[in-house]
């Protein structure tokens, strides 16, 4: 009778513990399931074409040589955006150039340095 009662407990904790690895691997793939979409807010420099990262203090411009978005915390040497007119941008992601052709669009530089930014009702 004994061992038949050891051998009952023994069977109750494998299923247990069974039970518990899977409800833990469900509940894990569930979570790593759910996605969050940040929204991060950039300072727009429509003269240079360049986006500032106010979290992340990073800047995101167009490197012409190479025809590509880069990033950096710094701006190269010919690129100045200090005391430079900024809009505020809001971009659901980490690549705000990828709506660059907007931003330039709305807000349009003239020639002679200022910007007009044009509304939707425009």
């Amino acid at each position: 009778m004994l061992l038949v009662e050891i051998l009952q407990t023994q069977c109750m904790k494998k299923i247990l513990f069974i039970m518990m690895v899977l409800c833990s691997l469900t509940a894990f793939k569930a979570s790593a399931q759910t996605t969050t979409t940040t929204t991060h807010r950039y300072y727009y420099y429509p003269d240079a074409n360049v986006y500032y990262d106010l979290n992340g203090r990073d800047y995101w411009y167009y490197d012409q040589p190479n025809s590509k978005w880069v990033s950096g915390t710094t701006l190269p040497s010919g690129m100045v955006v200090a005391r430079r007119k900024h809009y505020t941008v809001r971009y659901s992601g980490t690549d705000p150039w990828r709506e660059n052709d907007t931003h330039r669009q709305k807000y349009k530089v003239k020639k002679d340095g200022r910007v007009k930014v044009k509304n939707k009702n425009d």
